[in-house]
């Protein structure tokens, strides 16, 4: 079973913070991040849809994506569901694993 995409309040809070062409990144991101979730966890499949799209994890359960500049997004993940929890530059993910 492919893992699900969820969105956090948190997540859809750091979207409004973001400008209009960081916003396009984060949604470059997300189409990845389905497109990586819905082929078994396939790099190369994401990497289709975004060519320097990368997923790595940053300590459990929290992950971090991305396809270029400074915007990246954290996801939790909880079994088959994944969760995105915000979306910001470096700066303000590591803000955010300091307070968690």
């Amino acid at each position: 079973m492919p893992l699900r995409l969820y969105y956090r309040p948190s997540f859809k809070r750091s979207l409004k913070r973001l400008g209009h062409e960081q916003r396009k990144i984060a949604g470059l991101i997300l189409e990845s991040l389905a497109g990586y979730y819905s082929n078994g966890c396939n790099l190369q499949e994401a990497q289709k849809i975004a060519p320097r799209f990368f997923y790595k994890q940053l300590r459990k359960p929290y992950y971090e994506a991305g396809v270029e500049g400074n915007i990246r997004v954290v996801i939790s993940r909880e079994g088959e569901n994944c969760i995105a929890v915000l979306a910001g530059n470096h700066d303000q993910i590591k803000q955010f694993l300091d307070s968690v």
